[in-house]
């Protein structure tokens, strides 16, 4: 798990699903993805499930028949049922990441993170503030360039938190020799974390590949739980596993636009459902697009023509809903944009204002808030880790034990098992 994580809102039942993190990566900027070529390896469309396309570009596969990844202390769980689960969360992901990771030749095995951190729910939020698919916390967001305001937050989108994590994850392949099992513990762990126990074992005249270094349990477990995921998509028959079916064709379009748009009527323009355009666009904290940037949106494939033509027939002031603000008595319009969180050049442009002089009970125009219900908290999911109680979670989140149980018809005589939900409400 990346360390980071954010809050989810929605109107509708959305499951906000928290992971528990304990990665604690180190704020260090990337410069890109110099150290891989940009070179498809295989034909996109050779197959049609996506699946099988993933299986032909895992690379770690030296590593699959380690002793370790038969230790159930690392994955104690239903195997067929989180199969099944991620496969439908990652559907409208899956293949732009895959795309993403082919492009740099990276192992294919780094498409399945997201499964670890976040099962592919963009609206993840870990007890560490962790959130997103890749699960960044602010800090390595912001090392990253991922812009985060109160109307978006760059660790949701789709599409940026992607190229984030790809550039993350070349920086730390680079740092680290050119060993992946090294660089993905440091995804999770801290690139210092990782440094530190090579340094130890140097110094014991130690072996330092991954399997020998001491490091924190969470991320001992975390690298054996992608390979063991891993060699399933290899070879699932192998262990009793059924791949449902993936589409090996890209899910969404990105539609630029040039002035804000309600999500909700965005939705109702290209006339799908609002939980799907929320899923696709999970980055607009407030269910509108960005009074700057970004402003663009993603679509299903299929739907960005004939929203381009319907948009184009409605009015730009219908787009969004737009606030009005009566001046008063000591108000500046630098105050007034800082209140509401936009840009200074923004509020005057909105307002056609060219000078920064305002009378009392002058009325001015907001850029658009979107819809303030979007903002709700609903309901949550904390996977369970190593080490975790329910004292520790109750104490995390700041509800009671007792609703932990009634909320998730406990046992109290069983002990919580590593990977399983509990469902949270706030």
């Amino acid at each position: 798990m990346i360390i980071m994580r954010t809050k989810i809102p929605l109107i509708i039942i959305l499951v906000v699903v928290i992971t528990s993190g304990c990665s604690k990566h180190q704020v260090i900027p990337t410069s890109g993805h110099s150290s891989f070529s940009k070179s498809f390896i295989y034909e996109k469309n050779s197959h049609e499930n996506l699946w099988i396309r993933l299986e032909k570009g895992l690379k770690l596969n030296k590593h699959f028949n380690h002793s370790e990844l038969d230790d159930k202390k690392h994955w104690n769980q239903d195997h067929q049922k989180y199969i099944n689960k991620i496969s439908e969360n990652s559907k409208l992901y899956i293949y732009h990441i895959i795309n993403e990771l082919e492009a740099y030749n990276m192992p294919l095995e780094l498409a399945l993170l997201p499964a670890i951190e976040s099962s592919y729910n963009p609206f993840s939020y870990s007890n560490q503030h962790a959130s997103g698919l890749w699960q960044f916390i602010p800090p390595t967001a912001k090392s990253l360039n991922l812009k985060q305001d109160s109307w978006y937050d760059g660790r949701r989108d789709i599409i940026t938190s992607t190229k984030a994590a790809i550039d993350y994850l070349s920086y730390l392949y680079k740092r680290f020799n050119g060993d992946w099992l090294h660089a993905i513990a440091a995804y999770n762990g801290g690139e210092g974390t990782v440094r530190r126990a090579i340094k130890k074992n140097r110094s014991m005249n130690m072996p330092t590949d991954f399997w020998s270094l001491d490091l924190p349990i969470e991320t001992e477990s975390y690298v054996p739980r992608l390979l063991i995921l891993s060699r399933i998509v290899k070879n699932p028959a192998r262990y009793g596993i059924e791949l449902p079916k993936l589409q090996n064709k890209p899910y969404f379009n990105n539609v630029n636009l040039d002035s804000q748009i309600n999500i909700y009527k965005a939705a109702e323009i290209a006339e799908i459902n609002i939980d799907e355009m929320i899923m696709l666009n999970p980055g607009y904290k407030l269910g509108v697009t960005h009074p700057v940037s970004p402003q663009n949106i993603l679509l299903p494939i299929g739907k960005k023509n004939s929203f381009l033509r319907k948009l184009e027939e409605l009015p730009k002031k219908s787009w969004s809903p737009i606030k009005r603000y009566q001046i008063k008595r000591g108000d500046t319009l630098s105050e007034i944009a800082a209140v509401y969180d936009i840009s200074l050049k923004s509020l005057m442009s909105l307002n056609g204002l060219t000078g920064h002089i305002i009378q009392i009970n002058q009325e001015i125009k907001i850029p658009g808030t979107g819809i303030d219900e979007i903002n709700e908290q609903k309901e949550y999911f904390h996977i369970v880790t190593q080490g975790d109680t329910l004292w520790k979670i109750s104490k995390d989140y700041r509800i009671s034990i007792k609703d932990i149980i009634r909320w998730n018809s406990l046992n109290l005589n069983l002990p919580l098992k590593i990977g399983m939900e509990l469902k949270l409400k706030k």
